[in-house]
């Protein structure tokens, strides 16, 4: 648990960083906001003063559930800016998937491939894919 003076130490050490306090008027929600990047705490009030005299008190507040370990992790968690990648996810390594290759074509003749019955007629005159002829290397030494 952490000690009135170490939170006290660490709430100077915050205020020095943030610097100034300027709030600023959010007309959406008509009232007084302020925030810092560096810390994820928000205030928002009536007036500037009132957030200016408000804001180190939600700052204190944090501060001493961050010394408690009191905070959830995703709370001060920095992100890689990657999206919704992550470890494991995609299609697994080794496995094989036709390649494919976007192309334009007037839409009549679009129409006329993409029906299911085409394709297998087209194959069938020997338009093989590259992923049936690594499949079926047997086709191929004949």
């Amino acid at each position: 648990m952490a000690t009135k003076k170490e939170i006290k130490e660490h709430l100077k050490i915050a205020l020095q960083e943030i610097g100034d306090i300027n709030p600023w008027f959010d007309k959406k929600f008509d009232t007084w906001i302020f925030s810092h990047p560096a810390y994820p705490v928000e205030y928002s009030g009536d007036s500037k003063e009132e957030v200016i005299k408000n804001y180190p008190l939600y700052l204190h507040d944090f501060i001493e559930e961050r010394l408690n370990d009191n905070l959830s992790p995703l709370t001060e968690k920095k992100t890689t800016g990657r999206g919704g990648k992550r470890e494991g996810s995609g299609r697994p390594k080794g496995s094989i998937k036709e390649p494919t290759k976007r192309v334009t074509l007037p839409q009549d003749v679009a129409e006329w491939i993409s029906n299911p019955s085409t394709i297998s007629h087209l194959r069938g005159l020997g338009f093989m894919s590259a992923y049936q002829a690594h499949t079926h290397k047997h086709i191929l030494r004949k």
